[in-house]
């Protein structure tokens, strides 16, 4: 069972803490969304909607993710869905990559505030070189950084993601300025013989690639 407080939709055996950031966030990104509040540019947090952090929470429960790789923190809000979906434990981790100094201070004050901070690595640099540097295997992959290298971004990732793993892309159908790099993408994850892939209309577009074999 669901409800909806705040606007954002609550489902049984959340975090409270968690919730508590996440409702907190919500609010703030649908103001910016809005126009209601301005903010620069280089500090929108350009966050998922709550719709869209439910998807993703039953969506990490049901493939068992324990290590997760997420291209662009921002506030961190999408982090917040990931680490509540994965449980506190000592065998899950988020690897989150942000190039913005401001924002990450901003994503590990709400990580420590939400309770989720030990289980979370945040990366601060260009994410093209710190991608190259990383060892493993990934559950699942969030790319939610700039357009302008999310092809090569896939690319790169793609190896590092575990046989039955998830990437997952934001921004596919909304706002209708990222509508031709993100049809390029889709495109150019088509050509791939070794995953699956849709396009899920929540929040501003999901496009859900999964990873049937090396």
């Amino acid at each position: 069972m669901k409800v909806k407080i705040s606007c954002v939709y609550i489902i049984a055996g959340v975090d409270s803490k968690v919730l508590s950031v996440i409702s907190r966030l919500n609010m703030q990104s649908n103001r910016e969304r809005s126009g209601r509040v301005k903010v620069a540019p280089d500090q929108e947090m350009l966050a998922i909607t709550a719709d869209t952090g439910i998807f993703f929470s039953v969506l990490l429960k049901a493939i068992k993710a324990r290590r997760i790789l997420e291209v662009g923190t921002s506030a961190g809000f999408s982090t917040l869905w990931f680490a509540d979906a994965m449980g506190k434990n000592h065998s899950t981790r988020i690897i989150t990559i942000e190039m913005n100094p401001q924002k990450v201070e901003r994503a590990l004050k709400n990580f420590k505030e939400a309770g989720i901070d030990k289980i979370i690595e945040i990366k601060q640099g260009i994410a093209l070189d710190l991608l190259h540097k990383l060892k493993g295997k990934f559950d699942f992959v969030f790319l939610d950084a700039d357009k302008e290298n999310i092809i090569r971004y896939f690319d790169i990732v793609l190896p590092m993601v575990r046989i039955g793993g998830i990437i997952a892309a934001d921004n596919m159908l909304y706002p209708d300025h990222f509508r031709p790099a993100m049809r390029k993408y889709t495109r150019h994850v088509h050509t791939k013989p070794n995953i699956q892939s849709v396009t899920v209309p929540i929040g501003m577009g999901e496009e859900i690639t999964i990873k049937l074999r090396n």
